[in-house]
């Protein structure tokens, strides 16, 4: 080679390998710490872990690092209980490892210590000096906080565009069904499904703050004039319209009222809506409906209002996973309007000619557990503008399938939900549009019981009514639902669903041999015992028929059984609780 020609830096870096001169000492030195550092977290891990019971659970006699391969059984089991060939089996006992991986790096994460010690302190100081939230939370102005979602899909790609749709479609976990991503086809056939029965569908998506207060994200956004949505937003909603579903869109109406009153619509560190735009929203809702003289008349109800404050810490606030004693965000004080009638505190009617059909949006002045008051949500100042009663299904996160599902459930096991309606109302997050699985769910071969419980299946009241309205009851833990990890949802509480065979009855008269149990699997943002229910595990549950309790817990965030072919659908449906 000439000496004139220079050398690339694949070149010159061959060259410096081979002069390259360490000193022993300090090659042993660099060695020896590396492997301190790789086992120091598991060893500081196992001397700071409490060696009592956790959670009602016995103290693991492996290290908790190594915890993966108690799950081995596990997986052999999964093989053995699987139908078909041995391709099919092999998958399922692959599907069984993939998910207990999954939970165990969570579990490991979430349960260090080190962890634990060091991520406050270190999002703390991430937060003050470097103005940088984390996976879920965006740092606004003036304090604000958004939701990473609801930025992502005013921000990201056209949610229709069919390389998104593509990938999406291949995303997910391994061991799960992928996601419906395409929106259209599950609301058009809901919409359909609707129209068979005269009932008329309108869709609510409920903007994030960033569709209407995107100068309290950043100052680049104090010249936009109008509310920014997603770029497939204006498509999606000219091709669902073209089908007969009616669009209501609040982005606007909430971007004009920020603009023309300057009163925020949206909570400062909170992923929602004020109650005054809930009830801006409700208002002018029941100017379309009666517009379009969706609903006949009737006489006016005896509603009556009176306001009161709600102060909280918003939820993206709480996803920061700040130290207990931060000061960097404080709890902010809102006026709620409640809604009652008579004296007691408005409630849903089943027998009412309105359904909503809602998530967190709905639910987030109405859930007390969401601490921000109650009887003030979308479905209460709904009702109280339409000055008639409604029926509603609520239930957080999932906005994209859940409501239907339950109602899907309901069908199915002979309670119609849709008895009487003229109108359904369905509200979810309008990011669900970007990042929601849209689940075909057919009401049609669901209405009216068509899959009935088998007889003597059911919930069976007077069994439960002859044991103080519990059964206790030993089962084999079929499959479960997984619980969210704490912090990556703006939600405190889930309840996760169980499949339990072999049901027997230790306390009373066992209800089925197989059934669905609904369980708290996060509760204040923290796993409970029936989290850490798997595949193969016996427990011990005090049960009750779901109905019971539906009021209580069927508005929080709940994960569902995967039953793609409406398997478990017919069977008898429990809450439960572990039996301490």
């Amino acid at each position: 080679m000439n000496s004139s020609t220079p050398l690339s830096r694949e070149e010159i870096a061959k060259r410096e390998i081979g002069v390259t001169d360490i000193a022993p000492w300090l090659a042993r030195a660099m060695t020896i710490g590396f492997l301190a550092l790789v086992f120091a977290v598991p060893l500081l891990h196992e001397l700071t872990a409490s060696n009592v019971e956790q959670g009602g659970q016995p103290a693991p006699t492996w290290p908790r690092c190594a915890a993966i391969f108690t799950r081995l059984p596990d997986v052999a089991a999964a093989f053995d209980r699987s139908k078909g060939d041995l391709w099919q089996r092999t998958l399922a006992a692959n599907h069984n490892l993939l998910k207990s991986v999954d939970v165990y790096e969570t579990g490991l994460k979430d349960e260090s210590r080190l962890v634990e010690r060091l991520l406050g302190p270190t999002q703390h100081a991430l937060t003050k000096w470097g103005r940088l939230g984390n996976e879920k939370a965006y740092l606004g102005r003036d304090g604000w906080l958004f939701y990473r979602p609801s930025v992502d899909y005013v921000t990201g790609p056209g949610f229709l565009d069919p390389r998104v749709l593509a990938k999406r479609a291949q995303s997910g976990k391994a061991y799960a069904a992928p996601a419906q991503p395409d929106p259209r086809p599950a609301i058009i056939q809901f919409a359909h499904d609707l129209a068979r029965r005269d009932i008329t569908l309108i869709l609510v998506p409920a903007p994030g703050k960033a569709t209407v207060q995107p100068e309290r994200l950043s100052s680049r956004y104090a010249a936009v004039g109008g509310a920014l949505h997603n770029a497939s937003f204006e498509q999606f909603k000219h091709d669902v319209e073209r089908e007969g579903v009616i669009v209501f869109d609040p982005a606007p109406l909430l971007r004009e009222n920020w603009l023309r009153t300057d009163d925020d619509q949206f909570l400062k560190t909170d992923t929602h809506w004020t109650c005054q735009a809930a009830q801006t929203v409700a208002e002018t809702l029941r100017g379309l409906i009666e517009e379009r003289s969706l609903l006949p008349p009737r006489p006016a109800t005896q509603y009556r209002v009176r306001s009161r404050f709600a102060s909280n810490l918003g939820d993206i606030a709480v996803m920061l996973r700040l130290p207990d004693d931060q000061a960097l965000f404080s709890s902010e004080t809102v006026k709620i309007r409640r809604v009652f009638n008579g004296d007691e505190p408005w409630q849903p009617d089943s027998s009412a000619d309105v359904l909503l059909l809602g998530d967190s949006f709905t639910n987030i002045f109405s859930q007390e557990a969401m601490k921000w008051g109650a009887s003030a949500g979308l479905a209460e100042q709904l009702s109280y503008a339409l000055q008639r009663p409604i029926d509603r299904i609520s239930q957080n996160d999932s906005g994209a399938f859940a409501t239907r599902q339950t109602l899907a459930q309901e069908l199915a096991r002979g309670h119609d939900r849709l008895a009487g309606k003229r109108l359904v109302v369905w509200e979810f997050a309008a990011r669900e549009l970007a990042v929601g699985d849209w689940k075909m769910i057919p009401l049609a071969q669901l209405e009216g019981g068509q899959h009935p419980l088998p007889p003597g299946e059911g919930a069976k009241p007077d069994l439960f009514s002859k044991n103080g309205g519990m059964i206790v009851v030993q089962a084999m833990v079929e499959s479960t639902a997984g619980v969210p990890k704490p912090g990556s949802v703006p939600y405190r509480d889930a309840v996760t669903s169980l499949h339990l065979t072999g049901v027997k009855a230790t306390k009373g008269e066992s209800p089925a041999d197989q059934v669905v149990v609904y369980v708290l699997g996060m509760q204040n943002n923290r796993w409970t015992t029936a989290a850490q229910y798997k595949p193969g595990d016996t427990v011990s549950l005090t049960v009750q028929p779901w109905e019971s309790v539906s009021g209580k817990y069927g508005s929080l965030t709940r994960i569902e059984l995967d039953d793609p072919d409406f398997k478990l659908i017919d069977l008898p449906l429990f809450w439960g609780e572990p039996t301490p």
